[in-house]
């Protein structure tokens, strides 16, 4: 569950954090008590792995859902407000694996996995608030939480290749999708909406007729894209990392039921015009 944790928390944070490109901020994370003599340079990996470790301390499986057999993702969303207290705390239950015909079941086995998760964050200490631009800043987080019976036959916290998972992620308004068609559809429209939003670096016209990039990515179980490597020519890399950056959320890939997350490698393609 480490890895995962860690990695959802830093895309919910940092995409709070983005500027627009011509107007950089000076962030400062929010600081556990026992983060407060890490270096500052070194405080947001502080701050994931304490939260992480906290998560682990207070997870607790609810028994009647454990009995029952229901299995559930937990976003739950939160703020550390001026003061560095936990504020505006809620949570939002999927239930995976299993269909209710009747809402008010669907409700009430949401609501206790929803339950389980909000104490779990009820229990953060009292932080050092975070800052943008030198000014005390509520920081708002979004951090998933994976309830998830020991009988499954994978880690949905694994990063999982496109083939093998039974879905593929999905840009928003897909339709008629199959299991058998989504990773084409995702391939497809992977590859139109970067050419379609592509910009050429100034230092395209040096002479070469074709300069290619390669991208490899993560997108993670509530769609959207956390880790981008790319290799090439760097104001090449540059430009096709800012294309990826303004995707949208995406449906996210399922595996049993279970959103999960992905690696995908793929070529950019710049040809002189």
């Amino acid at each position: 569950m480490y890895n995962k944790l860690l990695s959802f928390f830093f895309i919910c944070f940092f995409s709070f954090l983005q500027s627009q490109e011509n107007n950089p901020v000076v962030k400062e994370y929010p600081v556990f008590p026992i983060c407060k003599l890490v270096p500052v340079k070194n405080q947001s990996i502080c701050f994931n792995e304490t939260i992480a470790e906290h998560i682990e301390k207070y997870f607790i499986f609810p028994e009647t859902a454990k009995e029952l057999g229901l299995q559930s993702v937990v976003n739950v969303f939160f703020e550390i407000d001026v003061n560095g207290k936990v504020d505006k705390l809620f949570a939002k239950s999927s239930i995976v694996g299993v269909e209710f015909n009747d809402a008010d079941a669907l409700n009430t086995a949401n609501s206790i996995f929803e339950q389980a998760a909000m104490k779990i964050f009820n229990e953060l200490p009292v932080f050092r608030p975070g800052k943008v631009d030198g000014v005390v800043k509520p920081f708002p987080i979004r951090i998933p939480v994976t309830y998830r019976n020991e009988t499954q036959n994978f880690d949905p916290n694994d990063v999982f290749s496109l083939e093998n998972i039974d879905w593929a992620p999905l840009f928003p308004k897909a339709k008629d999708v199959t299991p058998e068609t989504s990773i084409t559809l995702f391939k497809e429209n992977m590859q139109f909406y970067v050419k379609k939003h592509l910009k050429y670096p100034k230092t395209h016209n040096d002479g070469s007729n074709q300069v290619i990039v390669f991208l490899d990515l993560i997108i993670e179980n509530d769609g959207n894209i956390f880790e981008i490597n790319s290799f090439g020519p760097e104001d090449y890399r540059v430009q096709a990392e800012k294309v990826i950056k303004k995707i949208p959320s995406l449906e996210p890939a399922l595996k049993n039921d279970y959103p999960v997350a992905i690696r995908y490698s793929f070529p950019v393609v710049f040809n002189k015009k």
